[in-house]
């Protein structure tokens, strides 16, 4: 791997001082692999009816802009015209027409017809008595041209709609979604019903073409190699004809709906017996006492599984840390029994062992591995080959039912996959039901209509050829971001909390042999710094790492909003990152934040005008490219193992940790050597194998083996938020736990009063030619209420209504239509949690007639309020391809000692 940027030479020895200043951080490099991620659709190209409204529409929304700034000085300069006419002309037309200014409405025809020469006497008036005719005439023309513009939008949806890659995409949705896309598709121009599903149709279709999160047959996801920089990028990259002929489905069955049923079946004392037990935690004996980490987990509606985290403290009794030193290899509670129990004991050692499996102490081996790729057959054979019992048997073939119609769903035509889907949920339904974990609780069947049983998604079997996308500039550019993107990420601040809490509770120096014991510790960590980077770090002292970091973080945006104040401040303008300033933060980023190996994975899309938007930037370490190495070409897995052993240590050991908590996309193959997971049944180590440690010459908390003492890189491979995993995993998690970046602090608010509530409006910001953050307008919940009814108020395609609020927003034609800002919780995990419930992100055109009649029915699932983000790039049409998104991942090597 070529570094983004020269490597820099060390700074010499300060004179006089005879000491060394801090080496600089190693130069970031890019993976010579990136994951691409592109839609199957494309907007059709726009006919002439639809052209010539989208044009009128956007001059009369010019001419409000212009009514709307003239408005002030007119009014003034005909209060101002009084001295010039008489009192009853003043009276019987100027005040009228002052007041027509003011509201922005058209005078009246008397009022009109008696100006006399008052428009040659008053500054502007001529300019706005030409713009209302003129809007008045772009009225006329708009609603001669709705009728054809609606025509054309709906033959453009019907002609999505019969594309093969949408109704095999909105078949996994519903079947009743299924059913109003194949209607919109035969475009009936007298369908009434077509008409009332139009606007979760249009939805669902832009989704198609302009979102690109791996989502079925919305989204295709291949990988390829990037060439070496060179000159600039091609402006119209879309890909290089991505080999579609080799996409293929990857189906996979919901593991929260796996996981509840393993649990229910391990439950049962006969099958039980079959299976080898491990304590819940490893032992911690203090003062006489045994404490214990115990789990118990709740089903969320098949969407994953929560687990929470409590302490059991009970007297240390010699049976007790004797089962404990049993089951640090998990045996069968017959084995436990007989290893415990005297002559005679048997019964007794039995019954022992059934209180603590009662107590949650004591939890058995699931017969499935999280990671298995095929568990439902796994699971079939263990039930028949365990006790035998004709209904275990029945169950058995029931599971392998439901295996094999999963396996169907991905090769099946559109309405044979909703038939699979609903023959899925109901035996998924009946089945939980019968073993006693009925879905919805009381509902129990009647819940199971909304079961999310299986996940799709859509890979490239052949590498994708990805030059021309990226150019020298970008990788420069993108090499100086990472600084930046490290002072704005919330990782350097965990582990900084995580070092503090643990010295205080160990000492410098300290070790804590139980990873279960600091879990708690370090799950508030992560609270704590997520309160410290969202409010200005309140409760960190300045001297401390966190209060470093949030100081320096506090400096660069201060001023930055000074030199966009000082241009004026218009959130129309771009911020543009000072470059010496973004260069000097190498030097002033504090050591010890870079001290460790940091990897991001920036999300890239090509813009107009040669710009490279910055999507979302996450954390690395293959992340976002191992949960589909099992179905991408081999140099994949090749690529992506080189790339993150390499920008370890040399000789450094790195294990990943693969919980996944009921998460299909949490399913990641193994690609460096060793994992840690609860045992040594399924991994290599085990919890209990390894320990934290404060390691004194890097003021670190790290990870080590108890067996020789050897530090360990500890990877998460998942893309579920660590905050809503298991609590005592965060000390492992909190190893590299970078990758939650947000700069939106960098963009400065201004606030103005509109219809409602107030408009929040921040500029782009960007950095050389990348865009960190599109232009955005905020709306609150009572103003999102008072457009609503503006264009309930007007009906029908609502021209008038969208072309004063496009003004008085100043919003382009093409956006992205998110969920306002929910208010902050007490805890960062309520925040979480809320977030996974709003909808998601819709792009909106609000120069198009059909996305007009149905704009007042998407606003009404943001009653909130709602968040109006710039399309950049906006959707293409066919000429120009699907929407394309590029992962390429960044390493940085540790600073040296």
């Amino acid at each position: 791997m070529k570094p983004l940027l020269p490597e820099r030479q060390k700074p010499a020895a300060r004179a006089g001082t005879g000491h060394t200043a801090p080496a600089p951080a190693p130069a970031p490099r890019l993976a010579p692999g990136a994951l691409i991620r592109t839609n199957l659709l494309s907007l059709p190209a726009e006919p002439r009816p639809a052209g010539a409204f989208r044009a009128a529409l956007a001059e009369l929304a010019a001419l409000e802009r212009e009514s709307t700034a003239l408005a002030p000085a007119l009014g003034e300069a005909l209060y101002a015209s009084r001295a010039g006419h008489g009192e009853e002309f003043h009276r019987e037309v100027v005040l009228p027409l002052r007041r027509a200014v003011h509201n922005g409405r058209d005078p009246r025809p008397a009022v009109l017809g008696g100006l006399g020469d008052l428009p040659d006497r008053v500054p502007g008036l001529s300019r706005w008595l030409a713009a209302r005719r003129r809007r008045d005439e772009l009225l006329t023309a708009l609603e001669a041209g709705t009728a054809p513009a609606l025509a054309a939008g709906r033959e453009a949806l019907a002609a999505l709609c019969r594309e093969p890659a949408f109704t095999r995409a909105v078949s996994f949705t519903s079947a009743d979604l299924l059913r109003a896309v194949v209607r919109a598709g035969q475009g009936g121009p007298d369908d009434r019903r077509a008409r009332k599903e139009e606007a979760g149709v249009l939805r669902h279709a832009m989704r198609a073409a302009a979102r690109t999160t791996p989502l079925s047959w919305f989204t295709t996801v291949g990988w390829g190699e990037l060439p070496p920089p060179a000159g600039e990028p091609r402006r119209s990259w879309s890909g290089t004809e991505p080999p579609l002929a080799s996409a293929g489905s990857v189906v996979r069955v919901n593991r929260t709906l796996v996981e509840t049923l393993t649990a229910a079946l391990t439950a049962d004392p006969v099958r039980r017996a079959t299976l080898p037990h491990r304590m819940c935690s490893s032992l911690r004996l203090s003062e006489g006492r045994a404490a214990f980490a115990r789990s118990r987990t709740a089903f969320t509606s098949a969407r994953f599984l929560s687990v929470e985290d409590d302490e059991v403290a009970l007297a240390a009794g010699e049976p007790l840390r004797r089962l404990a030193a049993l089951c640090e290899t998990p045996a069968t509670p017959g084995a436990l029994a007989g290893a415990l129990a005297g002559d005679g004991e048997h019964d007794a050692a039995l019954s022992f062992l059934g209180r603590v499996y009662d107590a949650g102490l004591l939890v058995p081996v699931p017969p499935v591995g999280p990671q298995d790729p095929d568990p439902l057959s796994r699971l079939a054979h263990w039930l028949r080959e365990t006790t035998g019992s004709p209904r275990d048997r029945e169950l058995a073939a029931r599971i392998e039912e439901i295996a094999e119609a999963t396996r169907a769903f991905g090769a099946a035509e559109p309405h044979r996959r909703t038939a699979l889907l609903t023959g899925l949920r109901e035996r998924w339904g009946a089945l939980l039901d019968e073993v006693g974990r009925p879905v919805g609780g009381p509902a129990g069947k009647d819940a199971a209509a909304g079961l999310t049983v299986l996940s799709e998604d859509v890979v490239l079997k052949e590498p994708v050829r990805l030059d021309g996308f990226l150019g020298g500039a970008d990788h420069e550019a993108l090499g100086e971001l990472s600084a930046l993107t490290e002072l704005f990420d919330l990782g350097p601040v965990v582990r900084r909390c995580v070092r503090d809490g643990f010295v205080a509770r160990y000492g410098p120096g300290g070790v804590c042999p139980h990873v279960w014991d600091f879990g708690a510790d370090a799950y508030e960590a992560w609270q704590r710094a997520t309160r410290i980077v969202g409010s200005g770090s309140p409760d960190a002292p300045p001297e401390s790492g966190a209060g470093q970091l949030s100081a320096l973080r506090s400096e660069l945006v201060r001023a930055v909003h000074r030199a966009h104040a000082d241009g004026g401040g218009d959130p129309g303008e771009d911020v543009v990152l000072p470059a010496a300033l973004v260069a000097d933060l190498v030097r002033r980023t504090p050591p010890w934040a870079t001290r460790r190996p940091v990897s991001y994975s920036l999300f890239l899309q090509r813009g107009h005008g040669g710009l490279l938007c910055v999507n979302q930037v996450y954390g690395g370490w293959g992340r976002f490219t191992s949960r589909f190495l099992d179905s991408l070409p081999p140099a994949a897995v090749r690529g992506t193992a080189k790339a993150v052993l390499g920008a370890l240590p040399p000789g450094a050991r790195a294990a990943q940790i693969r919980p996944v908590a009921g998460f299909n996309a949490n399913l990641h193959p193994l690609f460096v050597p060793e994992e840690i997971g609860p045992d040594r049944s399924y991994t290599s180590l085990g919890a209990a194998d390894v320990e934290l440690f404060h390691e004194m010459s890097t003021d670190e908390v790290r990870v080590r083996l108890k067996d020789g003492g050897e530090p360990v890189d500890v990877l998460y491979a998942g893309v579920f938020t660590p905050l809503l995993l298991q609590p005592r995993l965060a000390p492992l998690l909190t190893d590299h736990p970078h990758g939650t970046t947000d700069f939106s602090a960098l963009a400065p608010r201004r606030i103005t009063p509109v219809p409602g509530g107030d408009l929040v409006s921040t500029p782009r910001v960007r950095h050389r030619h990348l865009v960190l953050r599109r232009r955005r307008w905020q709306l609150a919940g009572g103003s999102v209420a008072a457009l609503r009814a503006e264009l309930a108020a007007e009906g029908g395609v609502p021209v008038a209504t969208v072309a004063r609020w496009r003004a008085l927003l100043g919003v382009p034609d093409r956006i992205y239509l998110h969920a306002g800002p929910p208010a902050r919780g007490e805890r960062v995990t309520e925040d979480v949690l809320h977030a996974l419930d709003r909808p998601k992100p819709q792009f909106v055109d609000l120069g198009d007639a059909l996305h007009l009649r149905c704009l007042g029915k998407w606003l009404a699932r943001h009653p909130d309020g709602a968040v109006l983000e710039e399309a950049l790039p906006a959707p293409g049409p066919a000429g120009a391809g699907p929407a394309v998104e590029l992962v390429v991942e960044t390493y940085r090597a540790g600073r040296p000692e």
